[in-house]
């Protein structure tokens, strides 16, 4: 099984192609969302073309699985084929639980009574644009960052991995292994 974890892709096209390229061969996507509109307190992405990224998630062979973020709109659910959830996804993949949250209303406390409520193996999460991965007793919280407009010091665009030998976000731009946790 892989699994793609990506977020804050917010209209850019090109990081979205680049994080395809690591991913191509994916069982299935989780985005994070903030899928499509950069936001007004944002710049604008190098790769800012909404449309191409439409086009390219809706061409997509890859199952893809979209929790709703503080930029998704209405407007975005009617042009994408993918339905956007709210206000987050929970899914069951190989005996593992996973719940995708943006991650922009939700405090630490909060997220623990999911972790625990749900039994959860994964907790994902967004909306920082700064990854994340850490194990909370026998949950792994991820924020893969962002493919387009990175909030690092180093602006390094991220996205996350889960393979057979673990979980990992990796530079979309180098492939580099940043942060990893193996099985």
């Amino acid at each position: 099984m892989k699994i793609g974890i990506i977020s804050d892709t917010h209209g850019d096209y090109t990081s979205w192609e680049k994080a395809i390229s690591y991913i191509y061969d994916a069982d299935l996507i989780l985005h994070a969302g903030d899928v499509l509109y950069h936001g007004p307190r944002n710049d604008i992405p190098p790769g800012y073309n909404p449309k191409k990224l439409i086009a390219a998630i809706n061409d997509c062979k890859i199952p893809i699985l979209i929790s709703r973020g503080n930029c998704d709109a209405s407007v975005d659910q009617m042009v994408l084929n993918v339905p956007i959830q709210s206000p987050y996804v929970f899914a069951m993949i190989e005996n593992k639980r996973f719940l995708v949250q943006h991650g922009d209303h939700i405090g630490q406390d909060e997220m623990q009574d999911l972790i625990f409520r749900y039994k959860l193996d994964y907790f994902i999460t967004g909306h920082t644009h700064i990854p994340v991965l850490k194990k909370h007793d026998d949950c792994i919280i991820v924020n893969p960052g962002s493919t387009s407009l990175s909030k690092r010091d180093d602006r390094i665009n991220t996205i996350s991995i889960i393979d057979d030998n673990g979980i990992y976000i990796l530079d979309v731009d180098t492939g580099n292994k940043i942060i990893e946790i193996k099985n």
